[in-house]
This record gives C-alpha cells, sequence and structure tokens, in this order.
C-alpha cells in the first residue's frame, strides 16, 4: 500500500534538495534565532525534532547546546538529506523515518521541537491527535515548542515577502481547514534562485491553543516571530518592516506538568 503523505513530503524534499532554504533570510534570522531563544537554554536536555526534515532545526539544537538530539520525519527522503549533513558535520544527531501518528514509541524527551506538524491535521480532530503525540514524548516538566503559521498573517503573503524567501497565500480564507500554499525561493548553492511550493493547512490561534489544551498541556502560549540583531544590521530595519507587521509565522510553547 502507497503511503499517500509519504510520497508527498518525497516530493517536497527534491525542492529542499534543490536549494539551500537555510540561507534564506526568514529562515536564517527568524525562524532560527526565535526557536533558539526559545529554547534556551539547552545545556543538557534531550531533544525529538519533528518533522526535521532535511535537519536544519536538529543541527540548531544540537549546535545550541543540547546533550542529544533525535529527528524523525515520514520522508525517508528527508532522512536522507539530514543524515548525509550529518555525515558531513558529525554532531551526534540520530535521524529515523517516523509518523508521529503511528509509529513512533512514546519518549521521554526534555523538548519537543516541531516545525508546523500541526499545519498538517486534516480537520480539529486529527488537530489534537498531533498535540496528543506530542505530548506523550515529553518527560513530566519537559516543554514543546511548535513553530506554526501565523493565525493573523494576510490572506496573501506573496507580494512584498519574497526577499525573505518564503511566501503564503490562503485560500478560501482564513477559516479552519484553508489551503496555505507555501513558496520556498532561495539559492540553489549556484548563484541561482530557485523555488518550490507545497500546500497545508491553516488554523486560527484559538483553535491551536485548544487543541494543545485538550492534549493536556500547561501554560500554552503563542508568542510572535523575532528578528536577530545579526539579521537587523545585514538588511537593515526597513527591509524587516513588512515582516514584523504581518509575520508568516508564530510559535507556541506548552509544557508538561511535572506530576503528569
Amino acid at each position: 500500500m502507497i503511503d499517500t503523505e509519504q510520497v508527498y513530503f518525497d516530493n517536497v524534499a527534491k525542492g529542499y534538495q534543490e536549494m539551500e532554504t537555510g540561507s534564506a533570510p526568514v529562515r536564517r534570522y527568524v525562524e532560527a534565532y526565535t526557536a533558539l531563544k526559545l529554547a534556551y537554554p539547552l545545556e543538557g536536555k534531550s531533544v525529538l525534532d519533528v518533522a526535521c526534515s532535511d535537519g536544519f532545526f536538529s543541527r540548531l539544537l544540537k549546535r545550541g547546546g543540547a546533550r542529544m538530539v533525535t529527528g524523525i520525519d515520514l520522508s525517508p527522503q528527508m532522512i536522507e538529506l539530514a543524515l548525509a549533513a550529518e555525515q558531513v558535520e558529525q554532531l551526534g544527531i540520530e535521524y529515523r523515518v517516523g509518523n508521529i501518528l503511528g509509529n513512533v514509541e512514546p519518549g521521554q524527551y526534555d523538548l519537543v521541537y516541531s516545525s508546523f506538524v500541526l499545519s498538517y491535521a486534516k480537520d480539529p480532530e486529527e488537530l489534537v491527535a498531533m498535540c496528543r503525540a506530542l505530548y506523550r514524548q515529553l518527560k513530566p516538566g519537559g516543554l514543546l515548542i511548535s513553530m506554526n503559521d501565523n493565525p493573523d498573517m494576510l490572506k496573501d503573503s506573496v507580494e512584498g515577502f519574497r526577499k525573505y524567501g518564503k511566501t503564503k497565500q490562503i485560500e478560501p480564507d482564513l477559516v479552519d481547514g484553508a489551503t496555505i500554499t507555501v513558496t520556498w525561493e532561495a539559492n540553489d548553492g549556484a548563484g541561482q534562485i530557485k523555488s518550490f511550493s507545497f500546500d497545508c493547512r491553516y488554523y486560527a490561534g484559538k483553535t491551536l491553543v485548544w487543541a494543545m489544551e485538550q492534549a493536556g498541556f500547561t501554560d500554552v502560549r503563542i508568542h510572535q516571530a523575532e528578528v536577530s540583531p545579526e539579521g537587523l544590521e545585514k538588511f537593515g530595519a526597513e527591509f524587516w518592516k513588512l515582516f514584523l507587521q504581518h509575520p508568516l509565522l508564530v510559535f507556541i510553547t506548552g509544557g508538561k506538568g511535572e506530576g503528569a
């Protein structure tokens, strides 16, 4: 039986393979900076990176001081990209193919990091199921950091956003389950700008918070994405003005109680 989700993300992996998404301003100076800021301090912590794709955030968190990092993704092609990077840098990260809703055993991690995992829930019920699966990976006292599409972003975040390396467009409107078309535009490593697109789903902020609380998370908070001082210095405040007025993404955190 063909796993249609796996095939879909294997095709997305081809886009990652053809370009350096890590060089895109939004990834390098916003996503990476805010993720690390929320994750610190990392020293001595065990981390699970869910939907790790090519391992960008797994490497970021390991370099940031995590004791142990495991990356999982349901796409074998994505894991191949992550393993290839591990062979070069040899950070000691473990990568494996796995679906958080299926074949991943409950864990005991200090920190679970997820990149847009919740954006692929088919409906609110599956959204809760995903949150419960993430919750089960945490040890008591652990923290989830989930990067998500901004519930308050513009319906059409294309014009003026290409310079950041990523655009998003929502159809038909900002309602739960609406389609978000995400397009990456980044250097291919040979001086050429390439792009690839894929779809995910929109969920309102109150829906995301509700789903996490239903799963058992406490102290659920939505955090605005921030631009690093390095990014501000390199490009200037005017460059980031549109993005900061209408961010493409937010981070949501939630804890697992000490007695859970």
